[in-house]
């Protein structure tokens, strides 16, 4: 029978790629010390992800075999463990009241202590974040556009980082002690600092887990962003929502060509800080009156205010648009260039090079 259960909720663009591929590089040492973060077939990974779409009942285009179920195979591990679990996923931050019972009740009834951990960034950041990540996934929408509608309360995104939303349905009923925020560092802060913090919450020595992270979300800047909205327009929605392109645009163009490329950053101008800077003040107000568990510093949830340097990032300059255009041209040719070509294709090579 597991001792704890760490239900690692979110939010959404509070490092949790970064945290999770973390844990899973280091869990075979973390199981050594007792610490179980559980895995699919062959070390899988993705099966915190697959039982959180199961949970929430979200599908995301996978293929439903991989789903269903995958929560209640998730619980069998949790069940059959001894000592202490982590699990994690963003997705569950979206969970509907129903749906975050029905998780609470099942990790409960293996017979651990249930807390539930929420990771928070400031807003203004996560914002930034959010934005950049429709991108990957096919939007065209502007920045602007896309914040307006967060302002207007027509965002699901900034609920599932609202944590007077989020905790009082992912945590519906615990006690206080049991309701851990980690907050992550100011921007330039020390690259360990949220995961240190993330270790702190789920009580785990950080010389348990030595191993750094295989992965993170890597952010994109203002130039690349546009790039990504100028393809997503050309291609349309059949293909970067799901077709062939899409791993090729969302691994290839997004994750080695632009993520890489350092140049004016994405971020919000001063008609926005002022609404984002009074919403985190109301959200850090309201965690101070719970008496959650605080992991780091609720003051760096407050956004910093733009600096006079700031761009706006729908209207970047043109060479820099160009430039990150032709750096992307530039890697998907030495991509093509080191695939083997189809066996038809070097079959009529071979066959032209003896008739010379």
């Amino acid at each position: 029978m597991p001792s704890r259960v760490f239900l690692h909720v979110g939010a959404p663009k509070s490092g949790t790629t970064y945290l999770q591929s973390r844990l899973h590089a280091n869990r075979r040492d973390l199981r050594r010390h007792g610490v179980l973060y559980p895995s699919g077939p062959l070390g899988d990974p993705r099966l915190h992800y697959f039982a959180a779409l199961d949970v929430t009942g979200a599908r995301h285009g996978i293929d439903p075999r991989r789903i269903d179920g995958a929560w209640d195979r998730l619980v069998r591990q949790v069940r059959r463990a001894r000592g202490d679990v982590v699990v994690s996923h963003e997705l569950l931050a979206r969970a509907d009241p129903d749906q975050a019972a029905r998780a609470l009740a099942d990790l409960a009834a293996t017979g651990a202590e249930v807390h539930v951990v929420l990771t928070a960034r400031d807003l203004a950041r996560e914002l930034a974040s959010g934005w950049q990540e429709t991108l990957k996934f096919g939007s065209r929408t502007t920045l602007r556009a896309y914040l307006d509608r967060a302002r207007a309360g027509r965002s699901a995104f900034l609920r599932s980082l609202d944590p007077t939303h989020v905790l009082p349905v992912c945590a519906a009923g615990l006690p206080a002690p049991r309701v851990h925020v980690v907050t992550a560092p100011p921007a330039g802060g020390a690259r360990d600092a949220l995961w240190l913090r993330f270790l702190d919450a789920i009580d785990v020595d950080p010389g348990w887990a030595p191993r750094d992270a295989e992965r993170s979300n890597a952010s994109v800047g203002a130039p690349e962003a546009q790039v990504l909205r100028g393809l997503n327009r050309r291609l349309g929605d059949e293909v970067r929502r799901g077709g062939a392109l899409s791993p090729i645009v969302d691994g290839i163009v997004a994750g080695d060509a632009l993520a890489p490329r350092r140049s004016t950053p994405v971020a919000l101008g001063p008609d926005d800080h002022p609404w984002v800077a009074d919403l985190s003040e109301t959200w850090v107000a309201w965690l101070r009156d719970q008496d959650v568990t605080v992991h780091g510093d609720l003051d760096d949830l407050l956004p910093v205010a733009p600096g006079d340097d700031w761009a706006d990032p729908d209207r970047p300059g043109p060479r820099e648009v160009t430039a990150a255009a032709l750096d992307t041209v530039v890697v998907l040719l030495a991509e093509l260039a080191g695939r083997p070509l189809p066996w038809g294709e070097r079959g009529r090579r071979a066959l032209a090079r003896l008739r010379r």
